[in-house]
Parts: C-alpha cells; structure tokens; sequence
C-alpha cells in the first residue's frame, strides 16, 4: 500500500515536472513532503472519502507566554505543582491561556525542576565520590609505606589491618622506651 502511494505521488510529480517550472516543482515536492510527514501538523489527516487533496493541514503555531503570564504560573507552581482540572481552567481564564497550555506548562516545568535537582544531586555525589577516592589513594599509600612492627621491614598487605598495624608499632615503640628506662634504673 505505501509503495502504490509512494509511486503514484512520483509518477504524479513526473506528469507535473513536464508542465511546470523548476520552483514550482521545488514548492510542490516540499508541500508533498510536509504533507506525508505529519511532523507539522497539529491535526491528524482524515482517512478515506474525508480527504481533502487541495487542503494543507494547519501548521503549528508557536505560542511563547508574557512575561505576566510566567510569574503568574512561576507564582501558582510554588503554590501548587499539580494543579487539577478546574484549577487549571481558573488560572486558563485569568491568563489567557487554554488549559491545555496550563496542562503543558506544569508539566514542562515539573520534568526541568527534576532535571535541575538530579543535576544537583549528580554534582554533589560527584564531590562526595572524589573524596572518597583521595582518602581511598591515602589508605594506599599508607599501606605500601607500612613497617612490620616485630621486624621494622615492610608489611605484607592483608597482614593485619590499618589500625591493628598502627597500635604494633606504638606497641614496639612503647617496649623500647620501657627497655630504656629499665636500663637506666
């Protein structure tokens, strides 16, 4: 079905090519391709005997809001992040706005201010990550420099832990200081 159509919309623009000039041919091919596309079209194409081959769908209209408009709907958001049904057809009739621009706006607004938290979330879980990795590089260090506390040669790692290790050698160094002083009694 669609390469019937396909090819009669060529065969269609071939009859024409011979007939019209060439920026009436690049008009036709650019209104033949907006029209099967359907990505400017806020209608959906009627089906079967409803279509009309001379009518365009409608395009797309942009609407940017005032900036009255924005503090307005800034101001109910912090109020109320999900406004209902009459909410929305209240703050429609105040603004001007259809409750489906209402609908959309919450909902645009919702999605970027999760968006705006997780990239704070991700920056803060980033920093806390680097910390996490230099005390990770200082506990490396640290054990690669560990001493034996019976020998005073390096350690084996796994050996013994960080804090075990440590209290050795205060231990060793605690021992001598008292051989030391048992001597000079």
């Amino acid at each position: 079905m669609f390469q019937q159509n396909m090819f009669d919309s060529h065969n269609f623009l071939l009859d024409l090519s011979h007939k019209t000039s060439e920026n009436e041919m690049d008009l036709i091919r650019d209104d033949e391709f907006e029209s099967k596309s359907g990505a400017d079209t806020t209608e959906l194409a009627p089906s079967g005997d409803d279509q009309d081959p001379n009518k365009r769908p409608k395009k797309k209209q942009y609407h940017r809001h005032t900036q009255h408009q924005i503090q307005e709907l800034e101001a109910f958001f912090k109020e109320c992040p999900h406004p209902d049904d009459k909410q929305r057809k209240e703050l429609g009739k105040r603004l001007g706005l259809e409750p489906l621009q209402i609908k959309f706006w919450f909902q645009n607004k919702r999605t970027q201010m999760k968006a705006h938290q997780e990239r704070h979330e991700n920056t803060q879980l980033r920093n806390e990550n680097e910390k996490l990795r230099a005390e990770n590089i200082r506990y490396k260090e640290a054990l690669t420099t560990a001493t034996c506390p019976n020998c005073g040669g390096p350690a084996t790692i796994g050996e013994m832990s960080f804090d075990e290790q440590h209290l050795r050698i205060e231990n060793a160094r605690l021992r001598e200081e008292i051989d030391r002083i048992s001597g000079i009694s």
